[in-house]
């Protein structure tokens, strides 16, 4: 996806005669740099310049953000062995709930990156 973009946009990056950032050359700072190195690597280049924290996948599949902002949660013990369970138990523990400390709140928010 990057990699097309990039090579739309190379052939009027090298006619330019500006300076090269200091993170995309290795060995200089003039635009000949762009002919020299491939869009791929020079896309590398900038996604390792950002360095961006990853989301944790686990907790991005069983929080979701609300609307309002705050973040929902799912209620465990519905899957199996509800036999013994009543139905309104059963169908209240089908209902999301909210997470209400703040703490763990904030804490869910930096895993998932919302």
């Amino acid at each position: 996806m990057f990699g097309a973009l990039l090579r739309s946009a190379l052939p009027s990056m090298t006619s330019l005669s500006v300076k090269c950032p200091s993170f995309l050359c290795d060995y200089g700072r003039n635009a000949a740099c762009f002919r020299s190195k491939s869009p791929l690597s020079l896309m590398g280049a900038v996604l390792r310049e950002k360095s961006c924290l990853k989301t944790n996948k686990s907790a991005a599949k069983r929080f979701i953000v609300r609307g309002n902002g705050r973040i929902k949660r799912g209620k465990g013990g519905r899957s199996h062995n509800t036999g013994h369970k009543g139905r309104k138990r059963v169908n209240q523990l089908a209902a999301s709930a909210p997470i209400s400390e703040k703490a763990i709140e904030e804490r869910m928010r930096r895993l998932i990156r919302a």
